[in-house]
């Protein structure tokens, strides 16, 4: 298997739960190797489900034969470990058109193409759209934009347009929206953040996120 923009992986266990997550290199050859911070990790030969987070492909997840071993580079001080990754089965596959999704609760203000404000709360988003709930009647087919710091540091500005509308539980209303005109640049930061909340999901299933 090929990976084109992969940085990052979780290992499951053999009980299919959330091990550790690891930093990811491949070459040319596809050669892929895992470099673990967990310090908890033992020298072991065996079989898992691994996560990889592509920002060109999205997620995909394999089936793979591991080789865990100490670390014998220079960042051993920081990695520990190391494992040496065989590919045996992809399982499946989250790309643009299947985008993983991921629950959150983002209250922010939006501003509609037409100049009016709103405030609202996204409460799950992926690389392709997000769904919103505001008191705010907007009519399908209007287009909006928000800011928001994906990575923590630089504000990124979206475009999004609403598709479907429906009454929130707990009033007013959910918008379901698509990104458009989206840079490449910010797709891949909205991916490397959807992955990142993944993530952080899996390693603590009971936290609100």
């Amino acid at each position: 298997m090929k990976l084109r923009d992969c940085e990052g992986c979780l290992v499951y266990g053999t009980d299919n739960k959330p091990l550790s997550r690891a930093r990811v290199e491949s070459d040319k050859d596809e050669t892929i190797r895992l470099y673990f911070s967990n310090y908890k990790l033992r020298s072991v030969r065996f079989q898992t489900f691994v996560d990889f987070y592509d920002m060109q492909q999205g997620l995909i997840r394999c089936y793979c034969e591991l080789v865990i071993r100490k670390n014998v580079y220079e960042n051993r001080v920081n990695e520990p470990w190391m494992a040496d990754c065989e590919v045996l089965e992809i399982s499946d596959v989250f790309q643009r058109q299947k985008d993983l999704r991921v629950r959150v609760h983002i209250s922010t203000e939006f501003s509609l193409v037409g100049g009016a404000f709103f405030t609202g709360t996204i409460r799950n988003i992926s690389a392709g759209g997000l769904f919103v709930v505001t008191s705010q009647a907007i009519k399908v087919g209007e287009r909006f934009f928000f800011t928001h710091r994906f990575d923590g540091k630089e504000p990124t500005r979206v475009e999004a347009k609403i598709l479907r509308v429906k009454r929130a539980a707990t009033g007013g209303f959910g918008y379901g929206c698509q990104f458009i005109n989206l840079p490449t640049e910010t797709e891949a930061t909205i991916r490397k953040y959807v992955f990142a909340k993944q993530m952080e999901k899996q390693k603590n299933p009971g936290r609100k996120i």
